[in-house]
């Protein structure tokens, strides 16, 4: 029988069933263990309710807080003193989560510094934030239970954002933040606030060539500030003002809207070595950041480079499969003794 389509191992992510929940509640910083455990909660949020609730009975959390929204999926658990918030990425077949990827036109969010991508900060809508702050307020009473959001590709993005709801609106203090194939999320001034904020407690894994952290591309055109007048008669009386108007608008679309990470990159290389350096990381960039009239200058030699990116299209695609590529290399960090996991 022919093996199927590696594309399609994408439709199905759930945890191994013989994966037992490993963790260090204690432990200041990164940690090898955490990574992998909240790893596997971000490929549960993948799973229908009804294996969530298993899993993580089987992983003794209490019953969780399921989060639900138009477009978005998640949920709250808490096991002793931790309490893991866990957002669900892009699944393939779902529309909608892809149209909140596209939908990418910034706004801003009530006591959260900067502007954050459009439809991210969206999906955090229809009552999922209410949901979240509410079921943490309910297992985590105190400073004395830590706190850890995560999430893989858009869960990732959801993750940041409901980490700096959490700080700057509710002032909870989040023990740490794992986001695994995670797009940017907000422009240069929200992400210098996370930063400063809740930077040293963000890990962005990246696996090699996974594409989709290097989306949005650091720049992108802005949204017309163009309106039509409601009448002929405003018409008249604002037309010595559109050439101003005209000229405002394009330039805004032309210089554009900023996108930039948070947190410390994490970056897998291809033999599984972890590395903290940007230059790696920017060899992989292949999605052009500049402005038109950049773009128009540097067209050809640009294309001749995204041409030879493309040739290793799959493996950007492949590479964003949190089972098989991104919890393979996780694991692989462990010492022996925390392979198996301790129940």
């Amino acid at each position: 029988m022919d093996e199927m389509d590696p594309l399609l191992n994408l439709l199905d992510q759930r945890p191994r069933e013989d994966w037992s929940w490993n963790f260090e509640p204690a432990t200041e910083g990164e940690n090898a263990v955490n990574a992998v455990a909240l790893c596997n909660a971000s490929l549960l949020t993948y799973s229908p309710q009804q294996d969530v609730r298993r899993f993580l009975a089987k992983w003794s959390f209490e019953e969780p807080q399921i989060l639900r929204g138009f477009s978005t999926q998640g949920f709250v658990a808490r096991r002793e003193n931790i309490v893991v918030v866990a957002f669900r990425g892009t699944e393939p077949i779902n529309a909608d989560d892809w149209l909140s990827n596209v939908n990418y036109h910034q706004l801003t969010l009530k006591d959260v510094p900067g502007l954050l991508h459009g439809g991210f900060a969206n999906d955090l809508g229809d009552g999922v934030t209410e949901q979240m702050r509410d079921a943490v307020a309910k297992f985590a009473p105190d400073e004395k239970t830590r706190l850890f959001l995560t999430g893989h590709s858009l869960g990732g993005a959801l993750a940041v954002i409901a980490a700096a709801l959490l700080h700057f609106r509710e002032g909870r203090r989040i023990a740490g933040v794992y986001t695994y194939g995670q797009p940017r999320v907000g422009d240069p001034a929200f992400s210098s606030a996370f930063d400063e904020a809740l930077g040293p407690i963000t890990f962005r894994y990246v696996n090699d060539l996974d594409i989709v952290p290097h989306v949005p591309p650091t720049r992108l055109a802005a949204r017309t500030t163009l309106q039509a007048p409601p009448s002929v008669v405003d018409f008249l009386r604002k037309a010595k003002d559109l050439p101003n108007e005209i000229h405002a608008a394009l330039g805004a679309m032309i210089e554009g809207e900023r996108f930039s990470h948070v947190g410390q990159l994490r970056l897998f290389q291809r033999d599984g070595a972890l590395t903290s350096d940007e230059q790696e990381w920017q060899k992989r960039e292949v999605i052009y950041s500049g402005t038109f009239s950049e773009l128009l200058n540097t067209f050809p030699n640009l294309l001749r480079a995204q041409l030879s990116q493309l040739l290793r299209a799959q493996n950007r695609l492949l590479d964003h499969d949190p089972l098989n590529g991104y919890l393979p290399k996780l694991e692989a960090r462990l010492p022996a003794s925390a392979l198996a996991g301790s129940g």
